[in-house]
């Protein structure tokens, strides 16, 4: 607090900003993860129980499948890169604070979904599953759409007035998080195709 009143009134406002966006933030991404969980729920344990990993279909061809790492690289490739590119594409448009906000609200609630299906199905076990289907990539994942935020609402601040900053330098500041935020995002990918399939198949043996 007093190192709050010790800054001059547009300090002082920058800084009351930020902290209100971050608490929304974390208020949105909590709602958003216990939505997930609700959904899951009032969906049903028979619905959900077969969904995705879940599928003991999936479980059985997965434990004793080889998989060619190569081709699913490229697939999830295929699938996830569009929204990133999407994302960096409205990067210094007025949507694309709403866009970042809305795709870390999905992967809250998508966690908070999966969660919930993991437990219904496989109990406390679930849990070891659902976060062992996620890691290592969504760490990558998440610090880019984290990053993204972050780097949206700095845009966001300075359209306001609430920061100075010269054209030129924002626009080399969006060209190296783009690039940045690609890099953490092909490494996901990376991740997911050749890193988690081996955590998958170890963690499997078990259910």
């Amino acid at each position: 607090m007093k190192k709050l009143l010790k800054l001059p009134q547009r300090g002082r406002l920058q800084l009351v900003g930020s902290e209100l966006w971050r608490k929304g933030m974390k208020g949105f991404l909590l709602g958003a993860f216990v939505a997930g969980v609700f959904m899951a729920n009032l969906m049903g344990r028979e619905a959900v129980s077969n969904a995705g990993i879940l599928n003991d279909y999936f479980v059985e061809k997965f434990r004793y499948m080889d998989i060619n790492m190569e081709n699913l690289f490229f697939y999830i490739l295929e699938e996830r890169l569009p929204v990133l590119l999407l994302l960096l594409f409205l990067m210094f448009s007025t949507l694309g604070l709403v866009s970042g906000i809305l795709v870390l609200g999905w992967q809250g609630f998508s966690i908070g979904f999966m969660l919930s299906t993991g437990i219904a199905k496989y109990g406390v076990k679930g849990i070891l599953l659902i976060f062992c289907g996620l890691l290592p990539q969504y760490l990558c994942y998440l610090l880019a759409y984290g990053g993204y935020f972050c780097f949206t609402l700095f845009l966001r601040q300075r359209a306001r007035g609430e920061y100075f900053m010269e054209h030129k330098y924002v626009y080399g500041m969006g060209a190296l998080a783009a690039l940045i935020l690609l890099l953490l995002f092909v490494t996901g990918i990376f991740l997911e195709s050749y890193v988690n399939p081996i955590i998958l198949k170890n963690i499997l043996k078990f259910f």
